[in-house]
């Protein structure tokens, strides 16, 4: 802040970026560029394509900040340099969304007057290549006697014949060349371009054929095919940089088979189409693929750090771009070697810590010192404070049952006391939990592993878990993990709670190992563990149940009255007598995932039961409920999973309420603001639905029995539970995909 309320008198602008995120403009001018193996490869694939004109699928992968983004810009402006046209090649920044929304977008970089006017000379072309025999061309009698589908506006019938000839190596749906053809069309133009867009056709399409898609998803793939192909033949190249399309396959979880199909069906109408497809994203969308494919894509480009000459090379330009002079001042060659080992060569984080240094250094008047590479390392990646870490640390010790004591003293008064001690029942031993800011000298390293010694010098069985909340380089989380023997722990908000439980168990049970535990005591610890799991999974049961109450109320409109709201509450709208105004499609979700929730614990079945015995059932439905549900009901790991299930149910409804309020109210053209509303929704449900223990519902076996009262092996119990919980987890994805699809 004091840097822009008070700029330096020589050199005020700062040729650095303070946020250092790459952003891909029409026309605008490229970022200072070093040339590492990743572009030098990237750029190696991109030109064999433009010689040789062999369409496929070029994967750019690399974590946030790594410099897809970056890549991705230089690969555009190269392409564009080496081709006749801005159009042949194109970016697209993929919408966490749907395939159709990303042809949308791409339709409209393209834009309705570029592809209007690609047909127009596609036609020309066609028309000049070779006159059609007489028995061939347009006249008004076949005009009159043409199948519907060719009975197209203004005499386009043999247009639309070419372009399916044309695309039909990359679609078998002739409603596409039809469209195409009534494009050129001045009275016809509007509601071809609707259908390209996917939206269902008008009269003017559905009077010569057209009829509306099955799968609208499929449909959006192949409107991409097809105009890529139309530019390749056309132009010979055609490029389409697709940024970020992890967003796509992870928007509602783990991608299903449909969204997998659709993807390889993408990779291969780009490859029949000679077009060039390159798909950047984090390394996890590798891992989102199936085998099959990944086969499909073609080579994977995997970006690379920056070492200290590159970052200095880096800085050269950067300032011979600002102020026509390549300088490395005000940093030196030994402050860029310690920057380049800081932060690993991360380019995001190195570009934001030049801009921050070379502020400090031209408000001071000085060179950047270690020092100052330091001060600045901890105000921009030091986010969570120690405090809040902590806190964290408690939720996860307490989540899974671990009896802990804060602030421990290990050893004598002039030690440290560890911030987590986890005892080892009465043994003496334990597991320490450290925590420490940014590691950024090899005196912290020292101070940390002489640490480390003392505890053990006190406690020879123990073991001990660093936990860095901040920065810490590659070269010393080495060091350190020699010392601790196991890795150290970075704290990441994402990840944490796994990283920390997974390691607490490790050295617990390690601990046991080395111990030589008797199989009698380290049962009774684990039984004391799962205790303390199932009280605290109770009270956060009770909690959740108060705040599913509270959401309930606040979706609730005002105006239904007292017994509507209490009717609602527990009872689906069909149930009620009521129609719910959800679309068919939609509302089905909800009321499979209710059945299966219910079929899989019996417990609403055998509820009614007992209070229906004159009902004429077998005897196992209506004579046995009543002593089946007492004979559960004394287990108390029983009532805890049927606590879990009454919330999960109320849950799926109470979610299910707001879907339905939501659509009442935006059903027509929603406008992005409201599917952020959408959006908002399915977050609730996916973040209360993720502390719900699942796994309890597994008690509930003995009342889970299927219609008619069929026994069932253990095997196939197994896997319809393992089919419940991915429709519970999976809930809001297929929800909104169903909302937004329709």
């Amino acid at each position: 802040m004091d840097a822009i309320e008070d700029p330096a008198a020589v050199d005020p602008v700062n040729p650095f970026s303070p946020t250092a995120v790459a952003r891909v403009t029409e026309g605008g001018a490229l970022a200072t560029t070093v040339v590492t193996v990743a572009i030098r490869d990237a750029l190696a694939h991109l030109d064999n394509y433009l010689r040789t004109g062999n369409g496929g699928t070029v994967a750019v992968v690399g974590d946030y900040g790594t410099g897809k983004t970056h890549l991705a810009a230089e690969l555009l402006a190269h392409a564009r340099r080496s081709t006749t046209g801005a159009g042949q090649a194109v970016y697209l920044d993929a919408p966490a969304d749907t395939f159709l929304s990303l042809s949308r977008g791409f339709l409209g970089r393209l834009s309705r007057e570029a592809v209007r006017a690609l047909v127009d000379d596609y036609r020309a072309e066609s028309a000049g290549a070779a006159t059609p025999p007489a028995a061939e061309r347009v006249t008004p009698e076949r005009e009159r006697t043409a199948p519907d589908d060719e009975r197209t506006p203004s005499g386009t019938g043999l247009l639309a014949e070419r372009l399916r000839a044309e695309l039909a190596e990359v679609t078998t749906d002739p409603s596409f060349g039809t469209v195409l053809a009534m494009l050129t069309d001045p009275a016809t133009e509007a509601p071809a371009w609707d259908w390209l867009m996917g939206y269902p056709p008008g009269p003017a399409l559905t009077s010569v054929g057209v009829v509306a898609r099955t799968d609208v998803e499929s449909g959006a793939v192949e409107t991409m095919g097809v105009l890529a192909l139309l530019y390749a033949r056309r132009h010979e190249r055609f490029v389409l940089v697709l940024d970020e399309l992890d967003k796509i396959l992870s928007a509602a979880g783990r991608p299903d088979d449909e969204t997998l199909a659709r993807f390889s069906r993408m990779i291969g109408v780009f490859a029949s189409a000679g077009a060039l497809l390159v798909i950047a994203g984090l390394p996890e969308l590798l891992h989102l693929l199936t085998p099959q494919v990944r086969q499909r894509i073609g080579p994977i480009v995997r970006m690379s750090a920056l070492n200290a000459q590159d970052v200095r090379d880096f800085i050269r330009q950067s300032q011979l771009r600002a102020f026509g002079q390549a300088r490395l001042s005000p940093f030196t060659v030994e402050t860029t070697e310690y920057l380049t080992n800081l932060t690993d060569g991360v380019p995001r984080r190195l570009i934001r810590l030049c801009y921050h240094l070379y502020q400090r250094a031209v408000q001071d008047g000085t060179p950047v010192t270690h020092r100052m590479v330091r001060e600045a390392v901890r105000i921009q990646f030091d986010l969570a404070s120690r405090q809040d870490v902590a806190a964290d640390v408690r939720r996860v010790l307490t989540q899974e049952g671990w009896s802990y004591q804060r602030d421990h003293l290990i050893g004598s008064l002039r030690d440290l006391p560890v911030d987590f001690w986890v005892p080892l029942d009465e043994q003496g031993a334990g597991c320490c939990v450290l925590l420490t800011e940014s590691v950024l000298k090899s005196e912290e390293v020292d101070e940390l592993n002489r640490r480390v010694v003392a505890i053990r010098a006190a406690v020879p069985d123990s073991e001990v878990i660093l936990v860095v909340v901040g920065h810490l380089p590659a070269e010393f989380a080495a060091d350190l993990t020699e010392t601790f023997s196991v890795e150290p722990i970075v704290h990441d908000p994402q990840t944490f709670a796994e990283d920390l439980s997974g390691s607490v168990k490790a050295s617990m049970r390690r601990l046991e190992q080395a111990l030589g535990a008797d199989a009698l005591t380290s049962v009774r610890q684990r039984v004391e563990r799962i205790q303390r799991q199932q009280t605290n999974a109770q009270r956060s049961l009770e909690r959740l149940s108060y705040q599913l109450d509270e959401i309930r109320g606040d979706l609730r409109p005002d105006s239904r009255g007292p017994a509507q709201r209490s009717t609602s509450a527990t009872t689906h709208p069909a149930e009620a007598g009521l129609a719910s105004p959800l679309p068919g499609r939609v509302a089905r979700v909800f009321v499979e995932a209710v059945q299966a929730l219910d079929q899989l614990t019996g417990f609403e079945r055998h509820l009614r039961d007992a209070f229906t015995p004159s009902r004429p059932e077998p005897a196992r439905r209506s004579g046995e409920a009543a002593p089946l549900l007492r004979s559960g009901l004394r287990s108390r790991d029983v009532q805890r999973a049927l606590g879990t299930a009454l919330v999960l149910r109320r849950l799926i409804e109470a979610f299910r309420e707001g879907v339905e309020q939501w659509y009442v109210n935006h059903r027509h053209a929603p406008h992005p603001a409201d599917l952020q509303r959408l959006d908002r929704l399915c977050e609730t449900y996916d973040g209360i639905a993720e502390y719900l223990p699942l796994f309890q519902l597994d008690l509930l076996d003995d009342l889970a029995l299927p219609d008619g009262g069929a026994t069932v092996e253990p095997a196939d119990r197994s896997l319809s539970w393992s089919e419940a919980r991915s429709m519970f987890d999976g809930l809001s994805g297929q929800v909104r995909r169903q909302v937004v699809d329709g």
